[in-house]
């Protein structure tokens, strides 16, 4: 699945939708996990 609308995310705001998005994917009644946040490569080398 592809967003038509992405949403920009800043350090903060990217650190809590990635470790959301590890935390649905652990449930075992989960399958899928789908994001329309566009996390910048700035922002990603920041969060490592």
């Amino acid at each position: 699945m592809i967003a038509e609308n992405t949403t920009e995310l800043d350090v903060t705001s990217a650190e809590k939708i990635m470790k959301l998005v590890d935390r649905l994917e652990d449930l075992d009644d989960v399958q899928n996990v789908y994001t329309n946040s566009d996390i910048p490569e700035e922002v990603m080398a920041q969060l490592d």
